[in-house]
């Protein structure tokens, strides 16, 4: 008999549960085990976090998690499962830990910090129906979160499960790459729900203009580290740290960024000791909410950045009433040395000066192998190589590095975001998805992983969709990286919007070769011949014997959308077929 000081909710129930577990167990108990629990800890934990859900219990190899929604659910159980996938990254196939996981929505008994009831075991019995590394909700649950969530269901019918006593309709829940209701290309600016907020680059104190690019990586790994907040709208580094030097005031930058808050700041660098001084600006009032300064050694330098992160989004959610986490989860604190090789490399690529890049990425990684930002700088470069030659040499070093990233720091969405361009580059568009969908989750604010997103999206046919990411990734960036651009040119030529193609290209300051092949599609479809001609041969001496051919199948391997408009306009161009 159920005591009646038992305590009964409706509640969102996450149950998940490792695959092969035995067998894994009876090839290695003791990795088996350390890996499991460093992946409850690395992936598992922090989206329950993010997603609000509380771990109710953690069973050997299984877990049970709840809710107090159904999307936040299913957030999180996508969330996860795309942890596992990057994580499992170059981990051998018998060795790898893949969950299958179940939720439902309905009445629980609360017993102490424990769950029992039916509402319990559907999710349980869901999660047996779940394919490894799938996702099987209830029909209530479907109901709930339709339209509200980046996934897709599948209706499997209804099934009879075990010890419950009518059949229930049961859906196969899919990631999906598709922005949600959020990415509305005609929204002016952030949700009003959310606190937006510029950092800005912090001022170099120590009288030695070398140590800008330290001062600048402070102020970037703050911005990254709030960025991870859903309920922070934060502004792109590339936007903020574009009003350096210019004499505006706080109020002033906050109106042209659109933001509520700016946060500024200096650093003085003097041998072992740095003093970092932040403050924080409301744009409606002009006044400093919040100013603090810190004193510390030059190796506490992280420490600094999680005191003023946590006290940021303290302070924000006092004055806002913001359901955010008190405090930022910490990862890996990286050798100091490496890091400001990492530093001083993004200062280089940021300039879009990637042969300057390339010895500091090797340095970093040479004093610090397991430096994830490194890998993924190092990631980057094989992209920019592959841009330029599509040689898939390139391509292999691209993923490679990526995978490393996202194995060593599962929380960073730069390696994710680049094992999805380097699949979605492969044309293995269904393999890029949840890689994809896994950076943009870790990092909402992560402008790279947006851009690829929208890469994603127009590769599998979807403009529209792309360019309304391209909308929402302008505001969170609205300065916005040249290379931005071109995703946004390659929209409008799918649309048939030659002009604002044009126009788009016109912002990009690096011409690989194909952009040549873009431009002259576009000049061919608005009668221009002679402009046409002329792209066409600039794009035939950088690429020599190049075809309509080779030319999409450089662009668009294994493409699932119609590329009549491309291939018509090269034709007319004059490239030969």
């Amino acid at each position: 008999m159920t005591d009646p000081r038992d305590q009964r909710r409706l509640a969102a129930i996450l149950a998940a549960d490792v695959v092969g577990y035995s067998r894994l167990m009876g090839q290695d108990e003791g990795g088996t085990l350390a890996a499991l629990r460093a992946r409850w800890k690395d992936v598992l934990t922090p989206a329950v976090a993010r997603h609000r859900g509380r771990v109710v219990k953690v069973m050997g190899d299984g877990v049970l998690v709840e809710f107090g929604s159904a999307v936040d659910a299913v957030e999180c159980a996508v969330a996860v499962q795309a942890g596992f996938l990057a994580a499992n990254a170059g981990v051998p196939e018998d060795r790898q830990i893949v969950l299958r996981i179940g939720i439902n929505l309905g009445e629980v008994i609360v017993e102490g910090g424990d769950l029992y009831g039916d509402g319990v075991n559907i999710a349980a019995r869901l999660e047996g129906l779940a394919e490894p590394g799938g996702i099987c909700v209830s029909a209530k649950v479907m109901a709930e979160v339709q339209g509200k969530v980046a996934a897709t269901f599948a209706d499997m019918g209804e099934v009879a499960l075990k010890n419950i006593a009518n059949p229930l309709r049961v859906y196969r829940a899919a990631p999906s790459c598709r922005p949600g209701p959020g990415a509305d290309a005609t929204a002016p600016g952030p949700s009003p729900a959310l606190a937006s907020i510029a950092v800005l680059p912090f001022e170099n104190m120590s009288g030695d203009p070398d140590q800008e690019y330290f001062a600048d990586g402070v102020a970037e790994d703050i911005l990254t580290e709030l960025s991870r907040f859903r309920s922070l709208f934060v502004i792109a580094r590339n936007s903020s740290f574009s009003f350096r030097d210019k004499g505006l005031d706080a109020p002033e930058i906050a109106r042209r960024l659109n933001v509520q808050f700016v946060l500024s700041g200096s650093v003085r660098r003097s041998g072992k000791r740095v003093r970092v001084s932040v403050r924080l600006t409301q744009a409606a009032t002009g006044q400093d909410i919040w100013a603090d300064r810190h004193d510390r050694e030059v190796e506490d330098i992280f420490a600094v950045q999680d005191d003023i992160v946590r006290t940021i989004v303290v302070t924000l959610e006092a004055r806002l009433g913001l359901a955010i986490a008190a405090e930022a989860s910490r990862r890996r604190t990286p050798n100091l040395a490496a890091h400001e090789c990492v530093l001083l490399a993004l200062g280089y690529v940021n300039k879009h000066d990637f042969l300057g890049a390339e010895p500091y990425v090797r340095r970093a990684l040479e004093i610090d192998p397991a430096n994830a930002m490194a890998h993924v700088m190092q990631s980057s470069l094989a992209y920019v190589e592959y841009l330029e030659t599509f040689d898939k040499a390139a391509l292999d070093r691209m993923e490679a590095a990526a995978r490393r990233a996202a194995a060593l720091d599962p929380l960073e969405s730069g390696g994710p975001a680049l094992i999805g361009m380097s699949l979605t580059a492969r044309g293995a568009h269904q393999e890029a998805a949840p890689f994809v969908m896994l950076a943009v989750q870790l990092n909402p604010a992560d402008t790279v992983a947006l851009a690829y997103q929208a890469e994603w999206l127009l590769h599998t046919g979807d403009a529209a969709a792309a360019m309304a990411v391209m909308d929402q990734l302008l505001l969170r960036d609205p300065v916005s990286q040249p290379w931005h651009w071109e995703i946004r040119a390659q929209c409008h030529i799918v649309e048939h919007r030659y002009h604002e193609a044009i126009k788009a290209l016109g912002q990009q300051d690096r011409k690989f070769w194909y952009i040549h092949g873009c431009l002259a599609i576009c000049h061919a479809r608005l009668g221009q011949p002679e402009k046409a001609r002329a792209e066409v041969a600039e794009l035939s001496r950088l690429k020599p014997g190049m075809t309509v051919a080779a030319f999409l199948s450089a662009l668009f391997p294994e493409a699932t959308r119609d590329l009549d408009v491309w291939a018509d306009g090269l034709r007319q161009a004059g490239l030969p077929a």
